[in-house]
């Protein structure tokens, strides 16, 4: 699939006039010092890991450094400015998302197929991040390194309070569900209305009578409106809400109130992605199911849905990053290292994207949503990201807020969504 490009001339000159040397140029350090770019601000996700890692990779290579620049979401701009000016980072720990589906193919980071093979690393990546991390020239971008499961957590105490007495698998159960847990006084489901928790999930639910072909290409071009199973599907989300489905006001929530609600026990069910799987509270994963969303009888899917995904986060290597090689290549391999790896999956919970590994025996929930994502008790849902132009992506958050609207239809759904196609 063709992407829109982001690095694009009409915004070239405005970057390169707000590009500055700062943390950014690598080029200004000595050629012993790599420069890395990360979400891993310290307090984040995985950060203390992080931290240790690179204090065991100085140990580790003596005279060497690893310069680290963090970012959160502005990272891909951050980025972007960077590279106009050749002083962006050596190596990009970063997930293919949004615009860094554009950047091997403008030339602003290279392919690493040649290294994966010549640094002898092909054999450590799963074939799925392979070709999920490999564009349409045969071009892989990254290193594969960490994937994500997302999954439907249950919390089984609060069911049983309200007198269900297993996690539904049908849109029938779901529905009675909703019922006692209403007449309960219990939240069924908490989630984010008003940002990418709440699109996923309402994307999620719109596959309920979209064949995957369909929403391959929905998501990619638009035309929703137009397409006669996708409507379908946006009414069974307006049925599910006006049924009591979401948290009151989930129109205007976010994922931080989301994963409050269901880890101080206000909500029963919760759409997870892993790194929100592992921060669960021990009390609270105890007592937790972890299985798909129920999906009716008509559709396309026979069993509850999830997302699965192998682009969490790859190691990327930019153009100065080739200018250090042999650094690089040490750095990317002590990444893919064994010790390392499981490193992050015993103390982060991250799900990995490499062979030869086992789950945490410290966050247990996390490797069960991985035992269950695989399963055959389950299908796998067309994951959005992978297909929905960059641009888009920010106007189709606004548009989800008015799906969680109580009262808003199908068709001002769909509406709302071209829109965004259009924006």
């Amino acid at each position: 699939m063709t992407r829109r490009p982001t690095l694009v001339a009409g915004t070239v000159a405005l970057l390169l006039a707000t590009s500055c040397a700062g943390p950014l140029d690598s080029r200004a350090d000595d050629p012993h010092t790599l420069v890395v770019h990360s979400r891993f601000t310290p307090g984040t996700q995985g950060a203390d890991v992080y931290a240790d890692a690179v204090r065991r990779f100085e140990r580790e290579n003596p005279g060497t450094h690893i310069k680290n620049v963090f970012n959160g979401d502005d990272i891909f701009n951050t980025f972007e400015t960077a590279r106009l000016a050749h002083k962006e980072a050596d190596v990009l720990l970063i997930n293919l998302y949004d615009k860094s589906f554009s950047w091997t193919d403008l030339g602003a980071t290279p392919p690493v197929n040649g290294y994966l093979s010549k640094w002898g690393l092909d054999g450590r990546v799963r074939p799925e991040a392979r070709k999920a991390w490999t564009d349409g020239e045969g071009r892989l971008r990254a290193f594969p390194w960490m994937g994500f499961t997302w999954p439907l957590l249950v919390n089984t105490a609060l069911l049983e309070r309200a007198g269900v007495p297993s996690p539904p698998r049908t849109v029938d159960q779901l529905l009675g569900a909703v019922r006692k847990l209403r007449a309960k006084g219990i939240a069924p489901m908490a989630i984010g209305g008003n940002d990418w928790s709440g699109q996923k999930f309402l994307m999620q639910v719109m596959q309920g009578y979209l064949r995957p072909a369909t929403a391959r290409r929905v998501f990619a071009e638009g035309g929703y409106c137009a397409e006669p199973e996708a409507v379908k599907g946006l009414g069974l989300f307006a049925k599910l809400r006006d049924a009591g489905l979401f948290a009151k006001g989930a129109q205007g929530l976010g994922a931080d109130q989301m994963n409050a609600d269901y880890f101080e026990q206000r909500a029963a069910m919760m759409p997870a992605i892993s790194s929100t799987i592992a921060a669960v509270p021990p009390k609270i994963a105890e007592r937790t199911e972890v299985t798909g969303l129920p999906m009716p009888k008509d559709g396309p899917y026979r069993k509850p849905t999830l997302y699965n995904g192998a682009t969490s986060t790859g190691i990327w290597v930019t153009p100065n990053g080739e200018e250090k090689l042999d650094l690089t290549e040490k750095f990317v391999r002590f990444l893919y290292r064994k010790d390392t790896v499981q490193r992050f999956i015993d103390r982060s919970g991250y799900v990995m994207n490499l062979r030869g590994q086992r789950p945490s025996a410290s966050l247990p929930l996390v490797g069960r949503s991985v035992d269950v994502s695989h399963g055959t008790q389950v299908s796998e849902a067309v994951m959005p990201d992978n297909h929905i132009p960059a641009a888009v992506s920010a106007p189709l958050n606004r548009a989800t807020s008015l799906a969680f609207t109580p009262g808003t239809s199908a068709r001002a759904m769909c509406a709302a969504l071209d829109t965004a196609y259009r924006s």
